[in-house]
């Protein structure tokens, strides 16, 4: 696999530097932690910050809870390590999938530097720091934007920077090359879905109170681990074209062989004196129903005073597609039960399934940050987020009749956010 090669790369290079250069060895430790009590006003309707992470309704103190760690190495003049790890409340627990970076970076001049190893995909304008909560204004970063963001948030690879000041700016380009494995949870068992041959283009431009992002990224699905889902196309497979001839279609769409998915992304910020608006606008294109090609954005406000930050912001996705229509088998007459209800359930089953991978919402906030001190910021915020009908893909439901009507869901969240 090719994302165990480039971590051995890192490691091996990491050990090889340091044993040459010795005398140029330096390390520095630092972490950060964002606590959080969140409470979610509808008990049928799950939130998780994240596709990675679990779904929890009521009362949490640990859905939005991250501890991380870094470590930065200075191997020799030219050659530097990074390492971070990120505990945060995963749906599936392993050392692997805390990892979020591991790599090892040759700088040959102040223009360019080269990476290899668990890499950041350098996708969004928050690539460099999204779980340092201290770093941005909201408890979490805008649900209807990030919430798949995470799941392609970090891959390995390579990647080659350059970077120059040109007139009185800031412009930094990148290309990456790697792949990537998601770490999921779907249905009680896990869910491991591969990222192949995943390439990126991304700009930034910085001048002055303004910040601009440009990002590429195409990706193939690869293999995928998940039982349910092997058993599901495999009824759907075996369902006689003359009685449902749309249930090849369908398996084509849930399987992910020969799908692919392309994204493109815009960001601004613009940060001047006590004013920091932020946005971004991200259009996903996917044939893969479980990713659905989605239209996401969202625009945030927020206005100093003294020590604090009061904030506002609206966020929205979307899909860009049609909710698939199922339509339902036909059988001759004198068909036997034992035949016919099985694929009346199985097609059942098939109008539940693209009806909750869909997504439709919008969603508005309100909150404040205080920075108690250089270290330390505290946050207060409410969230009302409605759900479309077959439209919440991002959200998990204990009652399948809520994916056919809308939903309202408030979401109140006090936070502390510290850098260590």
């Amino acid at each position: 696999m090719l994302h165990r090669g480039t971590i051995a790369i890192a490691l091996l290079a990491t050990f090889v530097t340091n044993t040459t250069y010795a005398n140029d060895f330096d390390i520095q430790f630092s972490g950060f932690a964002s606590l959080t009590l969140s409470y979610t006003d509808d008990s049928d309707i799950g939130f998780a910050s994240s596709y990675s992470n679990e779904n929890d309704a009521g009362f949490s103190a640990t859905r939005d809870s991250i501890l991380g760690g870094q470590a930065n190495i200075s191997l020799a003049k030219k050659w530097d390590s990074v390492f971070q790890v990120v505990i945060q409340d995963h749906a599936f627990k392993s050392f692997d999938n805390f990892l979020e970076l591991a790599f090892v970076r040759y700088r040959p001049n102040r223009h360019w530097a080269i990476r290899a190893g668990r890499l950041n995909s350098d996708l969004y304008l928050l690539s460099e720091y999204p779980y340092v909560g201290y770093a941005y204004l909201w408890v979490r970063p805008p649900h209807s934007y990030y919430s798949f963001a995470n799941i392609a948030g970090n891959f390995d690879g390579v990647d080659v920077e350059y970077s120059k000041a040109i007139n009185e700016g800031f412009l930094r380009i990148k290309l990456a090359y790697g792949s990537s494995t998601a770490k999921l949870e779907a249905y009680n068992d896990d869910f491991f879905i591969d990222f192949d041959n995943l390439a990126t283009f991304s700009a930034a431009y910085t001048l002055d109170a303004w910040t601009l992002r440009f990002s590429l990224s195409q990706s193939n699905f690869g293999d995928y681990k998940l039982t349910s889902l092997d058993e599901y196309l495999g009824a759907l497979d075996a369902v006689p074209q003359s009685i449902w001839p749309q249930a090849r279609a369908i398996s084509d769409k849930f399987n992910t062989k020969g799908n692919s998915i392309e994204y493109a992304a815009f960001g601004v910020t613009y940060d001047h004196n006590n004013w920091l608006i932020q946005s971004e606008l991200g259009v996903s294109e996917s044939d893969w129903i479980v990713a659905p090609s989605v239209l996401s954005t969202y625009v945030s406000a927020g206005y100093r005073v003294d020590n604090a930050i009061f904030y506002t912001g609206f966020s929205g996705a979307k899909n860009r597609r049609d909710v698939v229509e199922i339509t339902p088998p036909v059988f001759l007459p004198g068909t036997q039960e034992q035949v016919s209800q099985p694929i009346q359930q199985l097609a059942a089953v098939t109008q539940s399934a693209v009806r909750i991978t869909n997504v439709h919402q919008h969603s508005i906030n309100i909150g404040v940050k205080w920075h108690l001190s250089d270290r330390i910021a505290l946050k207060a915020q409410l969230d009302r987020f409605d759900i479309k009908p077959q439209g919440a893909g991002l959200w998990s439901l204990n009652n399948r009749d809520d994916a056919i009507k809308s939903n309202t869901v408030h979401i109140f969240s006090l936070n502390a956010s510290m850098v260590f």
